[in-house]
C-alpha cells in the first residue's frame, strides 16, 4: 500500500515536470493545418520526452513488481532480477494486467498507470443503455475469470525458467485448486470497501444533523482520508493476487500481538489516505455559496429538444442564469445551434453541416431527443435571447483548424449582439480562444474534458470543466487567480454535492430546475454525506 503510493506520487511528480516544459495548448498554432503541422515538427522533441517520461514510469512499476515477486519467494538475487527484466513477455503481462484493472480505476481505485487513461464520467453517461452496460460488465466478470486463472503467469515470467514452458497451460492447471478461494476472497475485498463507504456515510449523516457546516467539512476530510486508504489497501491487495500464490492473512494465535497489528495497519492506512488527498490538494475548505445554474444545451429538462428556440422558452421560465449552446459554421459562413457536425435527415439522409449552406440547410427536418426539429439560426437565437434578456454562454464548436479571417468573420457578424447581453464563450480549441480574443470583448472561457492548471492569464475568465475530473485543489487555484469553475455536465445529487462543497460557482447542467432547488437546500443545511464517495469513487484519480 504504502509502495503504491510512493510509486503514484512519483509518477504524478515526474509528468508534472514533464509538463512544465510542454507548451501549453492555447500556443499551439491552429490557424491552418500547415501552421498546426510545423508547430508539432519545432516542439516534436519536448512531446517524445513527454513520451519517453511515460515508458520510464511504466518499466519503474515492473521493476516494483519484480522485486515484490522475488521477495515473497525468498528469492531476491541481483542476478535473479536482473534475468526477469530482460523479458519482453513480462512487460507485455504487465500491460494487460494495467488494462484489466482499467475499468475499476474507474470506480476509484489506485491503479498505478491506469489512472493517466481515465475516462471523464460525463462520457461514459453518454452510454445510457443498460444492456450495453449490462454486457460490458458480464464480459469483463469473465475476464476477470480468466485472469484469475491465468494469474500464476506473472510469476513463472520472473522466477522460473521459461524457455521451454507454456505458461498460459501451466498456471491453468496450477489454479485449478485456488480458483474459487482467490474469486470468492476478491467478492470479500469489495463487500469490505462497500461496507466501508456505506458506514462512513451513514455517520456523516449523523453528523450533518449538528448543522454545523465547519464540523462537517473537518469530519468529511477525515472520512475522505480513511477512504482514500482503504481504495490503496483494496488496489495493493488485488495486486498481491498476481504476485502471491494465494493471499489473505492466517490468524494470529496472539490476540494481542493481532490488535497491535491491526492498529498498526489502520494508522498506516489513514496515514496514506491523508497523504493523498492532501498532497493532491483535495482537502475541503469552507467555501463560498454563490453559484450559476447553466442549462446544458439549452433545456431545462432531459426531454427538451436541445439547442432549440422552443427549449430557450423554457429555460427562461425558470429563471436560469444561463444557457449553454453549442454552434456550427455553415458553408457559406452562417452559424447554426447544433452539437453534432452532422444531422441525419428523418429519410435518412446524412448532413456534414460545414458543407452546406444555411439555405441548404434550414428545411431539413431531424429527429431530436426523440422529437422532430429543424436547425436553428444562430443569429435569430441570439436576438430571441437579447430580447428576453437572458444571458448565454456559447460554445464554440470550431474545426481543428481555424483561420484568423474566419475568427474576425464571426465577430463582425456576431459581434453587437454577442456584446448586447455581455454573452460568455468557451471552446475546446484553446488557441482559437487565443485568438478571438483580438476580435471580441466577451468573457472567454477554456472548455476541458480534464483537469487544468488554473493561471491567472487574461485570456480565460473562466474554466469549464468536466465535474469528474474536478478536485478541490482546481477551485482554489481558479479563487486566487479571480477566476470561475463551471462543472459539466452535472445532474446527480451525489455531484452536485460534491462540486458545491469545493466551491464550484458555476453548474452545466440538463435539469436547471431540480439542480437550483437542491442546491438551495444544501446551502441551508450540511450535506456532506455524499461528499465522501463523491470525491473519490467514480472520479479521476491522481495519488
Amino acid at each position: 500500500m504504502i509502495t503504491l503510493f510512493g510509486f503514484n506520487y512519483f509518477a504524478s511528480t515526474l509528468n508534472q515536470i514533464l509538463l512544465q516544459y510542454t507548451p501549453e495548448a492555447y500556443k499551439i498554432d491552429t490557424s491552418s493545418v500547415k501552421n498546426l503541422s510545423t508547430f508539432f515538427l519545432d516542439h516534436g522533441l519536448i512531446y517524445i520526452l513527454n513520451l519517453f517520461g511515460y515508458f520510464l514510469i511504466f518499466i519503474f512499476f515492473v521493476m516494483i513488481l519484480i522485486l515484490f515477486e522475488l521477495k515473497i519467494n525468498e528469492e531476491l538475487h541481483w542476478k535473479k532480477f536482473l534475468n526477469a527484466a530482460k523479458r519482453p513477455k513480462l512487460y507485455g503481462f504487465v500491460f494487460g494486467i494495467i488494462l484489466l484493472f482499467w475499468p475499476l480505476n474507474e470506480l476509484g481505485l489506485r491503479v498505478p498507470i491506469a489512472n493517466y487513461i481515465t475516462i471523464p464520467q460525463t462520457f461514459l453517461s453518454m452510454i445510457s443503455n443498460q444492456y450495453i452496460w449490462g454486457l460490458f460488465w458480464l464480459f469483463y466478470a469473465i475476464v476477470i475469470l480468466i485472469a484469475i486463472r491465468l494469474k500464476n503467469i506473472l510469476h513463472y515470467l520472473i522466477i522460473d525458467d521459461i524457455k521451454h514452458e507454456n505458461l498460459m497451460k501451466k498456471s491453468w492447471q496450477a489454479t485449478k485448486n485456488t480458483f474459487l478461494k482467490n474469486f470468492s476472497h476478491l467478492l470479500i475485498i469489495f463487500g469490505k470497501l462497500a461496507g466501508l463507504v456505506l458506514l462512513l456515510t451513514a455517520l456523516q449523516s449523523v453528523i450533518d444533523l449538528f448543522n454545523s457546516r465547519g464540523l462537517s467539512v473537518s469530519t468529511t476530510n477525515l472520512f475522505v482520508s480513511i477512504l482514500a486508504g482503504a481504495l490503496y489497501f483494496t488496489t495493493a491487495e488485488i495486486l498481491l493476487l498476481f504476485i502471491a500464490d494465494s493471499f489473505g492473512s492466517n490468524a494470529n494465535s496472539n490476540k494481542k500481538w493481532a490488535i497491535c497489528t491491526q492498529m498498526v495497519l489502520f494508522i498506516a492506512t489513514l496515514s496514506v489516505g491523508f497523504s493523498s488527498i492532501f498532497l493532491s490538494g483535495k482537502i475541503l475548505h469552507v467555501t463560498n455559496q454563490d453559484y450559476l445554474i447553466i442549462a446544458h444545451m439549452g433545456i431545462s429538462k432531459k426531454t427538451d429538444i436541445p439547442n432549440s428556440i422552443a427549449s430557450l422558452k423554457k429555460a427562461h421560465g425558470i429563471k436560469t442564469d444561463y444557457v449553454e449552446i453549442d454552434i456550427q459554421k455553415t458553408k457559406d459562413g452562417q452559424y447554426v445551434l447544433s452539437h453534432d457536425a452532422n444531422i441525419t435527415s428523418i429519410d435518412g439522409k446524412s448532413y456534414k453541416i460545414q458543407n452546406y449552406s444555411w439555405d441548404n440547410l434550414k428545411n431539413i427536418s431531424f429527429i431530436s431527443n426523440q422529437k422532430k426539429t429543424k436547425l436553428t439560426n444562430f443569429k435569430a437565437y441570439l436576438e430571441l435571447a437579447n430580447s428576453l434578456n437572458q444571458k448565454i454562454l456559447v460554445e464554440l464548436k470550431f474545426n481543428q483548424t481555424v483561420s484568423n479571417n474566419e475568427l474576425k468573420e464571426f465577430a463582425v457578424k456576431y459581434g453587437k449582439l454577442l456584446a448586447e447581453n455581455h454573452a460568455q464563450l468557451q471552446s475546446l480549441n484553446q488557441n482559437s480562444l487565443a485568438r478571438i480574443h483580438k476580435y471580441l470583448d466577451n468573457d472567454l472561457g477554456l472548455l476541458s474534458p480534464v483537469n487544468n492548471t488554473i493561471n491567472n492569464s487574461k485570456l480565460s475568465q473562466f474554466y469549464s470543466i468536466e465535474y469528474s475530473s474536478l478536485n478541490q485543489n482546481t477551485v482554489n487555484q481558479a479563487i486566487s487567480n479571480n477566476k470561475l469553475i463551471y462543472a459539466w455536465t452535472i445532474d446527480s445529487k451525489v455531484d452536485l454535492a460534491t462540486t458545491f462543497a469545493y466551491g464550484v460557482q458555476g453548474f452545466i447542467t440538463d435539469t436547471p430546475g431540480f439542480t437550483r432547488n437542491y442546491l438551495q437546500q444544501i446551502a441551508k443545511h450540511p450535506h456532506f454525506s455524499n461528499v465522501i464517495r463523491g470525491s473519490l469513487l467514480f472520479k479521476r484519480v491522481d495519488f
